[in-house]
């Protein structure tokens, strides 16, 4: 049976009775901050980065610029979606089993980053997502976007880039690109909890780019990837240093913690 703790302790306390962070650790607060983060400018900035790519006709431009090399850069999408599905995936549980193999806290902690990390993406890439309902860059895509008689037949069409059905409840498909958001949000956790350790942070960003770059070859228009990076970047960065905070103990003493256990959740505030 799950029991709920609430612990209030002391800094002169022996023995620091929290557990380790698991993956609600700090959630309501990562929640508040990832939107706030940079004072919010991630978010705003990816509303008026996509206006003005549209207005001025960036997107249009590198749509067709993309279905005119189809024939060199279409190797990328496919499997793009694949990895860009399985990693997020993927990565969070070989942290955690390198992490108890050689019983390494940070990597442990980090495999519970990371999937909050993912959480929280999915949340707000969903939701707006549910209230954008841009239209896709190509038309007929979920039937065959290699169709080349959709492409000729649209090429010629007026510039529908300012597409959006607002509010049409779709969480598959439109702005932002969740592909590229979920990358940039886990190159940015494991950017600041190993912070210390270049290679990860270059393999980590060059692995988001190269989704981003898949997703602008035939599943979004480019504004959708630049707006999943800004938005994917503020969410990452706020979780990598909450947690951060937790291995290197600079915890905000007064700020209460809420964590999660298979068998216990809890609250612990600190005087």
């Amino acid at each position: 049976m799950s029991m709920f703790h609430f612990y209030l302790y002391s800094e002169t306390t022996e023995k620091d009775t929290t557990p380790s962070p698991h993956i609600f650790h700090n959630i309501g607060w990562n929640t508040l901050n990832s939107i706030t983060y940079n004072y919010g400018l991630n978010f705003i900035g990816s509303g008026l980065i996509t206006w003005g790519m549209i207005e001025t006709g960036i997107d249009w431009g590198l749509r067709n610029f993309m279905l005119d090399n189809d024939n060199y850069l279409s190797w990328l999408h496919i499997p793009g979606l694949a990895v860009g599905m399985l990693v997020p995936v993927i990565t969070p549980l070989s942290f955690l089993i390198s992490g108890k193999y050689l019983n390494d806290e940070r990597l442990v902690i980090t495999a519970s980053a990371l999937t909050q990390s993912l959480m929280l993406t999915l949340f707000f890439q969903s939701a707006l997502k549910m209230v954008t309902g841009r239209s896709h860059p190509i038309i007929g895509f979920s039937s065959d976007f290699n169709d080349r008689s959709l492409y000729d037949k649209r090429s010629k069409a007026d510039d529908f880039s300012n597409d959006f059905d607002w509010f049409n409840m779709n969480f598959s498909l439109g702005w932002p690109s969740g592909h590229t958001a979920t990358a940039f949000s886990a190159a940015a956790t494991l950017s600041e909890i190993y912070h210390d350790t270049l290679w990860i942070k270059v393999c980590a960003y060059s692995y988001a780019a190269a989704m981003g770059l898949s997703m602008a070859v035939h599943a979004h228009w480019a504004s959708d990837v630049v707006a999943g990076a800004l938005i994917g970047y503020a969410i990452g960065k706020t979780v990598g240093r909450s947690y951060r905070k937790f291995l290197e103990k600079t915890e905000d003493k007064n700020q209460p913690v809420f964590y999660f256990t298979p068998n216990t959740v809890g609250v612990n505030i600190k005087l």
